[in-house]
């Protein structure tokens, strides 16, 4: 069961690579990705996002938290295996609900 998991979790790390690539303007569609993701979901929404070198976690690549509030993403916070550089993303919605902006804040 667990292997359906760790199988689960890598597919997610690579779908939200690619999505958080052409948020940032560096990639078109679906890549290869060598490295190892562990999603942490919080009442059914990804709260957290580890990425290692291998499933067998022996280096740790990098880590994004997601922060919602009733129900939109507003902020993401991404830093590398060191915990050196941070990049927090933070969205804001209009009153229809619709993203307006994302502001990016590097630490």
């Amino acid at each position: 069961m667990s292997d359906i998991f760790s199988q689960i979790g890598t597919k997610i790390g690579t779908e939200l690579k690619s999505l958080s690539d052409r948020i940032d303007g560096i990639g078109g569609g679906d890549s290869s990705v060598d490295n190892y993701s562990e999603p942490t979901f919080t009442s059914g929404l990804l709260t957290a996002l580890t990425t290692w070198t291998d499933d067998g976690k022996g280096t740790k690549v990098g880590s994004k938290t997601f922060t919602y509030t009733s129900g939109n993403l507003t902020s993401v916070v991404e830093k590398d295996g060191s915990d050196t550089t941070t990049l927090t993303k933070t969205l804001t919605y209009d009153a229809e609900g619709n993203l307006a902006s994302i502001t990016k804040d590097y630490a």
